[in-house]
Formats: C-alpha cells, structure tokens, sequence
C-alpha cells in the first residue's frame, strides 16, 4: 500500500506587514507549527476521501465522476492542460454540491474542496509522459493543523503546499527522493500558490512561498524574493490573541488613514523599511556566537519600534495591549504579525529561554488570562515527506 506523509509549516511575518501592500519590503519565516497530511492508497476503493480536522468535516471525490470531468475537459480545453481548470473545476463542484442535497456547506468548507478538487485534477491533467492519466485506486487523506484559519499564520497556504506536494507524487511529477530538487519545488510552490487563488483571490505569493521554501525571506510586492542566510532559527513565543479580525477590512482601514494623512503615512511606510533594511544582517549573522548577546538586544529594540509604528497606524486591539504589557513586565520584547487587530503577537525568547524562571511565569500569567501560547521557532526548515508508520 503506497503511503507517507507531508509536513507543511506556517508562516509569521517578523516585519514590514501593511508597509508591505505599499511596495516597502517585509521580512517573513517559517514557524515550528504547521499542516501535517497523511495519505494512504486503498487498494479495494473507487473513491478519494479527505478528512480535515480544521474543519471537523470529511469530503468525498468518486472516482468515476472526477476521471468523467478529466475526460470532459480534455475534449473541451485540448490544446491547454489547466489554464481554464479553475473555472471548470468551480462549476464542477457546485453541480456535485447540487446532486449532494442537503445544506449548502459552510464557505471555508466550500473553498476547501474547490481547492482539494483544482490541485488533483491540475497535477492529473499535467501528469508528465501521460496525457490520458485517469486515477484508478482510491485513498484516504487526513489533515491535521496546528494552524488557527484566517490568523495571519498562512494556514490556507501550508495547507495547499501538502495538497499539491501529495497530488504531484500521485501524478509522478516526481517522487519521495526527488521533492527537494530545486524544478520540483519550484512546482510545490507553483501549486500552492494556486490553491491560495481558491481561498484569497489575489494573494501576494509570499506564503506559498515560505511555506514551500522554509527559512526567512524579504519579499517586495510585484520584485519577488530574496532569502537570508540565517545561523539558525529564531526562539520565539506566538500568543494567540483569539481575536478573529478580516484581514480586507483592516487593510482598508489603514488605506483611508493614509489619504487623510498621507505625508505622515508615507513617513512610516519609510520607517518600516529602514527597519527592515536594520533587521536583515542582523538575522543573518545571529547564532555565530559572536556578540549574540548585543545582536539580540538590538532585535528586540527592532521588535518594540515595528511594534510602536503599528500601533501609529490603528492595528493593534485591546487583547494584543495586555500581551504586550505581559510580555514587557517580565522582560520580554514582543510584536503583533499579520494585519492585527487580533490575531497573533510573537514574544522574543533569548538562548536558553527554558531554564528561565521568568519564562515560565511569562507562560503560566499568558495562559492565565485566556490566551492561546505556542513555543516554537522562526527560520527553520520548509515543507517535507517521510514515511508514514501505522
């Protein structure tokens, strides 16, 4: 029986969110806690099950219908393999939803089986040396999230990078020993990024990138990405502040800020790129053991003025103050990721964090007060398969 298992990361961005949507550079990294996919073929089925933990929901493909509308779309599209699949595959779905009866499903539901169904049939109908693949023995999938959806944390993206990694093994773009290959990622990414279509319309290309990828990145909108050649990941602290928040809303917010102050604004949006400019050789040469010790203090004087400039422009929420306040108290330097006004806040954790009292009294009051508190690391590796044990 063919089986393994796909571990995608997260993402948090360390700096430079909302300068970001203005063509100012941000700063984003891999996080410890990710999408974890477990496939397994089933030899005896005609039928792709997929079991999302996230969304306490189970999806069903037969695999009769599906090889069906690969068959249509062939005959419909025969000179292009997938530049007009998104569209079918959307009309595909609502019609199976129709035949399917019962309460139209919830929308994050819907978009997921948009994107379950767009990347299988994609990496199928792109299938290298096959131009007629049909899928002949069902499976099961499982996914599991250590992700909150709609935080800031790239849950839709992780979750697409271990959809398209398992869809291309399946279609034999390439196998377990061969992923890592610098074309084979490259797809991953390209897949993914897909998928962030489904869930986000116009997304930046910065998460299924990081996630694919891992690491840090600097990212400039429409100039794509340069990674950084970190020492090793960083210690940080992700409290979950269990504010939900649109990201939209929040984004118009600050775009009318800046038309009614626009000088201002703009002066901030400099700020936030001199800080990324400040932050980048200090990520690189951090963990080399020299003067690590000075390079994490101007880190966290870093974390406090981005943080500082966000508050300037509105984002931050009542929740997000007493994390910080919390954090400060013991010690600790923190920030708001993401778009804000909820969401999540990274906490610094120098070297050693773990034999520091302090530390577990920063934990035990941040977890008194209701929040969700994650220890994990940003920068470290990106998507990997290995093995699946029963």
């Amino acid at each position: 029986m063919h089986k393994f298992q796909v571990h995608s990361p997260g993402k948090v961005i360390l700096h430079g969110e909302h300068a970001v949507v203005y063509h100012r550079p941000a700063l984003a990294a891999v996080v410890g806690l990710g999408t974890t996919l477990r496939f397994r073929q089933l030899e005896a089925s005609q039928v792709a099950s997929f079991q999302l933990e996230a969304l306490n929901c189970t999806l069903e493909i037969q695999l009769r219908e599906f090889n069906a509308f690969l068959a249509e779309f062939r005959s419909n599209y025969p000179s292009d393999s997938t530049a007009n699949l998104l569209e079918a595959v959307r009309a595909e779905v609502s019609k199976q939803l129709e035949r399917s009866g019962g309460n139209a499903p919830k929308q994050h539901t819907q978009r997921a089986f948009v994107s379950i169904y767009y990347l299988l049939a994609g990496a199928v109908l792109s299938a290298p040396g096959n131009t007629k693949l049909t899928l002949q023995t069902g499976f099961q999938v499982q996914v599991d999230s250590q992700l909150t959806v709609g935080a800031g944390l790239g849950s839709s993206a992780s979750f697409g990078a271990a959809l398209a990694t398992t869809f291309l093994i399946l279609a034999g773009h390439f196998d377990r020993d061969s992923y890592l290959e610098e074309a084979n990622q490259a797809l991953i990414s390209t897949w993914a990024f897909e998928s962030e279509r489904v869930n986000h319309g116009t997304p930046s290309g910065l998460d299924n990138t990081v996630c694919t990828y891992g690491g840090m990145l600097r990212y400039v909108k429409g100039q794509g990405f340069q990674s950084l050649k970190i020492q090793k990941p960083l210690n940080i602290l992700l409290v979950d502040s269990r504010v939900s928040r649109s990201t939209a809303d929040i984004v118009a917010k600050v775009r009318h800020l800046g038309e009614a102050f626009p000088q201002l604004i703009e002066a901030i949006w400099h700020a936030c790129e001199e800080l990324v400019t400040a932050a980048v050789p200090l990520y690189e040469s951090f963990g080399n053991a020299q003067d690590d010790s000075a390079k994490f203090e101007q880190l966290e004087r870093l974390f406090q003025i981005n943080n500082d400039l966000l508050k300037a422009i509105g984002v931050s929420h009542p929740k997000l103050e007493q994390i910080f306040t919390i954090a400060f108290k013991r010690g600790f330097f923190s920030k708001l990721t993401g778009a804000g006004a909820g969401g999540y806040v990274i906490v610094l954790l120098p070297e050693n964090y773990e034999c520091n009292e302090v530390y577990w009294k920063l934990k035990e009051e941040l977890e008194s007060a209701g929040f969700g508190v994650h220890v994990t690391t940003a920068g470290g590796e990106g998507l990997r398969v290995s093995s699946l044990d029963d």
